[in-house]
């Protein structure tokens, strides 16, 4: 049967970060997640957002499962060693083909197979309540039962029953090493060779004499030739054995053991992470734009903020369907392009199928996320910012549907307030009519008489307007930018412009 623990249904894997990465600092959440180079072929599902609701609860309800600490522990042992086990029989393929390789790839099928057996044994004596656990269930259940496995087992079964035939002693003696079949009648004591366990050896106590022994040059490989030379018969079957299972590893379980670990991966991010303050939950999916998100935050910032032992600033909110288009508006360094990242990050995070920052979550799955944020001036382009930002919106507005989210950081800086509130409101009217969900960073506070826009602020300091708070919250009215403290805190004042003229 066909099993994959991402995907209920079939999906194009997408190999290139979207558009709206660096704007939403993804990148960097990407980066700090796969940090090792074995992760980096996860990152193509994390550029691969999920468009339907069965399939986003398809993964969440695997984190649902895997985040009981019990059963999280036994996954990540079980398919840890599987993985380990992968990792080892590649190594092996590439490998020189000598009798101490050959033994090794012994050692990796008996160790594969023991811990398919006993991963079986765990899976069928828990009740899972995830869909795709219970379909791995089935899976391996089949698998086990198929004829690869069956013969696989009784492969290695029979392997290991002729190896055990092999008795040998050895000696080493001026440098030189010599082998002989063990017959029984001397006094050795057993000793058992790291690389090759399932061989019974003895080594001579009493030093006897070289006659009988065969010569050989170094511990491992020569061994094993002066054996081939011994015990023919035995290595002859043993060679038949061998190239019975040049490839044992099985395709469709390699490819659930590397994509399971996209949940191990994340989870280990999160508990890397905690803190007494701030949370990771599965999202509720929202079938509309009623959204509400508790104690969320900017995860990007959250990890720089952890690395330095720093706090992070948490925020809230809550929309109902007809509050499609948000107006941010504040000082300067309040917050308010933190805020706008947050909110794109959460929606594409639980796109993933992921816990998101945040206490209690209610997210909308968007069709795609489309942003713009304010760009420094470039002298080599010919066309002004205004053009530019123009044809940009303009690009984003003929591809944006009802289920996408609009994104807009302080564009329109370049052009009269007159000017710049007159383009706003058109492309608003145009947003209002595509459905589309808005956020918009702007300091036109005459935005907030639109009917159709709900207004938040970034807060200051009661008492110190220079102080800025860095929380986001809804508000009826906004007037102030505060430029009185920013004047204040670069010497800007009137007074101040004026003592420096004279």
């Amino acid at each position: 049967m066909e099993f994959s623990f991402l995907f209920k249904n079939e999906y194009e894997i997408k190999t290139k970060e979207p558009e709206f990465f660096n704007n939403l600092k993804l990148d960097q959440i990407r980066d700090s997640i796969y940090q090792k180079e074995e992760d980096f072929y996860l990152k193509d599902y994390f550029y691969t957002p999920l468009k339907s609701e069965d399939d986003i609860k398809y993964r969440q309800d695997v984190f649902k499962d895997l985040i009981n600490k019990d059963y999280y522990s036994e996954f990540r042992n079980y398919f840890g060693r599987l993985y380990s086990i992968y990792k080892a029989f590649e190594a092996n393929k590439k490998s020189s083909l000598t009798w101490v390789n050959r033994h090794k790839k012994i050692k990796i099928l008996g160790e594969y197979i023991n811990t398919i057996n006993k991963l079986n044994e765990f899976l069928n004596s828990i009740e899972f309540n995830s869909e795709a656990i219970n379909n791995f269930k089935n899976y391996l259940n089949d698998f086990i039962k198929g004829d690869n496995f069956v013969k696989l087992s009784t492969f290695n079964n029979d392997i290991k029953a002729t190896f055990k035939k092999i008795k040998f002693s050895y000696l080493i003696q001026n440098s030189n090493i010599y082998v002989t079949p063990y017959e029984g009648d001397k006094e050795y004591a057993s000793f058992v060779n790291e690389t090759s366990e399932i061989f019974t050896y003895n080594k001579d106590l009493k030093i006897p004499t070289t006659e009988n022994y065969v010569h050989t040059d170094s511990v491992d490989d020569e061994i094993y030739k002066a054996l081939v030379i011994l015990f023919p018969k035995e290595f002859k079957l043993i060679k038949e054995f061998f190239d019975e299972i040049k490839d044992f590893y099985d395709e469709s379980l390699k490819k659930i053991v590397l994509d399971i670990r996209f949940y191990f991966i994340y989870i280990s991010y999160m508990n890397f992470l905690k803190s007494d303050d701030i949370y990771f939950s599965i999202p509720e999916l929202s079938k509309d734009f009623n959204e509400e998100s508790n104690d969320s935050f900017d995860l990007a910032l959250y990890y720089k903020l952890f690395k330095e032992h720093n706090k992070i600033v948490t925020n809230s909110y809550q929309i109902t369907n007809d509050e499609r288009m948000i107006i941010i508006t504040g000082p300067n360094q309040g917050g308010k392009t933190t805020f706008t990242r947050q909110i794109g990050q959460l929606h594409y995070l639980a796109s993933l199928g992921l816990l998101i920052p945040g206490l209690k979550n209610k997210i909308h799955i968007v069709d795609n996320i489309y942003t713009f944020f304010k760009t420094e001036e470039n002298l080599d382009n010919l066309d002004g910012k205004l053009k530019i930002e123009l044809e940009s919106v303009k690009k984003i507005l003929s591809e944006a549907s009802k289920n996408s989210l609009i994104l807009f950081n302080e564009i329109f800086a370049s052009t009269t307030k007159l000017d710049g509130l007159k383009i706003a409101n058109l492309i608003m009217d145009e947003i209002n009519n595509l459905g589309s969900m808005c956020v918009f960073v702007t300091f036109l506070t005459d935005l907030k008489n639109r009917k159709d826009v709900i207004l938040m602020c970034s807060n200051v300091n009661k008492e110190n307007s220079a102080i800025r708070t860095f929380k986001i919250t809804r508000t009826d009215n906004f007037d102030s930018a505060y430029p009185s403290s920013i004047q204040n805190k670069y010497g800007l004042t009137y007074q101040e412009i004026k003592e420096r003229l004279k």
